[in-house]
């Protein structure tokens, strides 16, 4: 289920400029939906029942009056006519019909609603597991550049956006399209003149979206992006409690909070603006489509092209519709959030590590017999100081070797190249007498104990940190105590 493509190291400024047209990234949800079919299937059919259960109603109130209106006559189609026929009150099947419309829409409302939401927590589930498992398959060095905050905000943020698009705007869509397709076909179907009048003028709602789209499309990024740096600045602030209090340093935090949430704010407000600059259009298209339905209906029910009945459905399914234009406006508000959470989701489950195992490497069997750096030269990433300069050493199995230097010399930094969590610049680092490349990673990092010097307690107990990522029992936990 993961897309990979590339070495993206998921810089958010430049993810999020990339591309500019409304949806890439949103497409590639769909796999993660269709691998639940039986539960999607079920979503696409149930909502486009209770679209259809939603217009029933009102063809059926046309009927009503027109068989009131009548004197009596039986209005409906059909196997439906006959069943009204058959009563001795008319009016009652009228109301039979729109009692189980209703019905229908509840039950199939529901299962359409259950089915969608819980696809949704599935996918936000799985799109967080691929997300994690690159992330934790890449080197340290990716994480020297970047800010905890904003890898946090990708993983719960943008993922719990994707989750709601899923949930809401997919319903919206096909709320929209069968509502309007059904609503479509039933006004084609009593008068095509009225049908023009009423979708002509709804087309121009089209460039009216493109138009809305290129223009809020990067705010919302620039939002997305301003969430993961406030999200950023909190957890430090947070985790480093104690260090601001012990430097008096809470009015300068406070500053730093404040800028970032002020840039989120200003942010949210250009899209604001841009969306109530789009919203008003939709609606002014809306009063102009449904006026003129209303002029033209009335002209061609009096000169009797259409009955009272039928202009009275129309009339209440143009209001219906309403609903669907303004959930349209809102749709494509959503869509565009979640096209912007998209790209960094996807950035993330895209990301390839680049210490891999190499083509033909073997796990270190018998133990590491002596360790050595040759001519070893290394600077970390986003630095042009090297930590290491040419350091070379042998040490065979069973000998000590004794490091010093001050803070920052580079004396972890040779576990870590040995361990490869980096790569040197020059020189190779070798194990056996073979590069140390030449092995697995897995099977280096087992065989190698490493005690880091900032200690780090994960979540939980102490007993729950001792058997980190080992299966052992009390009396070993006891006895590494």
């Amino acid at each position: 289920m993961r897309g990979r493509g590339g070495g993206d190291m998921m810089s958010p400024e430049d993810i999020n400029d990339k591309v500019a047209v409304m949806g890439r990234q949103l497409w590639r949800v769909v796999p993660y939906a269709t691998a639940y079919p039986r539960r999607l299937t079920t979503g696409l059919l149930a909502n486009a029942c209770a679209r259809a259960a939603d217009l029933l109603p009102f063809i059926a109130i046309g009927w009503a009056v027109d068989h009131f209106t009548s004197g009596g006559g039986i209005a409906g189609f059909g196997p439906i006519a006959d069943f009204i026929g058959t009563l001795p009150q008319p009016a009652v099947g009228y109301g039979v019909i729109i009692f189980v419309s209703f019905v229908m829409l509840a039950v199939f409302q529901g299962i359409s609603e259950y089915s969608w939401q819980t696809l949704g927590y599935k996918i936000q589930h799985d799109l967080r597991m691929d997300a994690t498992k690159s992330l934790i398959a890449m080197e340290a060095s990716y994480y020297d550049l970047r800010q905890t905050g904003q890898i946090m905000s990708v993983l719960s943020s943008d993922v719990n956006q994707l989750e709601d698009v899923v949930a809401d705007s997919s319903t919206s869509i096909i709320r929209i399209l069968v509502t309007f397709g059904f609503a479509f076909i039933i006004l084609l179907s009593m008068s095509w003149k009225l049908a023009a009048v009423i979708f002509g003028p709804l087309m121009f709602i089209i460039p009216l979206v493109y138009w809305f789209s290129t223009r809020v499309q990067r705010r919302y990024r620039k939002q997305r992006e301003s969430t993961g740096g406030i999200t950023s600045v909190l957890e430090n602030l947070i985790s480093g409690i104690a260090v601001v209090q012990a430097y008096n340093a809470q009015s300068w935090e406070a500053d730093r909070v404040q800028r970032e949430s002020g840039e989120y704010r200003d942010q949210a407000i250009g899209a604001s603006q841009e969306r109530n600059r789009f919203l008003p259009g939709i609606y002014a298209i809306a009063g102009v489509a449904f006026g003129l339905l209303t002029v033209a209906g009335g002209r061609l029910a009096q000169s009797g092209e259409i009955t009272t009945g039928e202009l009275v459905t129309f009339l209440l399914i143009s209001t219906r519709m309403t609903m669907p234009l303004f959930i349209f406006g809102i749709l494509v508000n959503q869509l565009q959030r979640g096209e912007a959470a998209a790209r960094r989701v996807f950035a993330a489950v895209d990301l390839e590590p680049t210490i891999v195992d190499e083509p033909g490497a073997e796990p270190l069997a018998g133990g590491i017999q002596s360790v050595e750096f040759r001519n070893v030269t290394f600077a970390y990433p986003g630095t042009s100081q090297p930590v290491l300069s040419r350091i070379s050493f042998k040490v065979e199995a069973g000998a000590f070797l004794g490091v010093m230097g001050h803070t920052g010399a580079g004396k972890t930094t040779i576990l870590k190249l040995l361990m490869r969590y980096y790569t040197p610049d020059e020189g190779e680092v070798l194990i056996n007498g073979q590069p140390v490349s030449s092995f697995t990673l897995d099977s280096v990092r087992d065989a190698i104990g490493f005690v880091s010097q900032e200690p780090f307690l994960f979540h939980g107990t102490v007993e729950d940190n001792v058997r980190y990522n080992i299966d052992t029992d009390i009396e070993g936990v006891e006895a590494a105590l």
